[in-house]
């Protein structure tokens, strides 16, 4: 029965460990730049209507609507992800 505590503790931070940095997980204007930023990296080769709409999700962050702006960015980038 230790062991499973000793799993359940160690595990996450294992895992933890594993990243190279914190990826911010919020609705925040930082999250909309670090998605952006990573959009930007597979921009060139994404079809124009996921451009459209990454460019549309940068427009809701700059307007202060983060949420909508991030859920439409997360979209652009794992539809560019999946090469769609």
């Amino acid at each position: 029965m230790p062991w499973v505590i000793a799993l359940l503790v160690f595990l996450p931070a294992a895992a933890w460990a594993q990243q190279d940095a914190p990826r911010l997980l919020s609705d925040s204007p930082e999250y909309c730049a670090e998605l952006s930023g990573r959009f930007a990296v597979l921009e060139p080769e994404a079809p124009a209507h996921l451009r459209l709409l990454a460019d549309e999700g940068r427009q809701l962050c700059v307007e202060g609507q983060t949420r909508s702006g991030i859920a439409k960015l997360r979209r652009a980038l794992k539809e560019a992800q999946r090469g769609e």
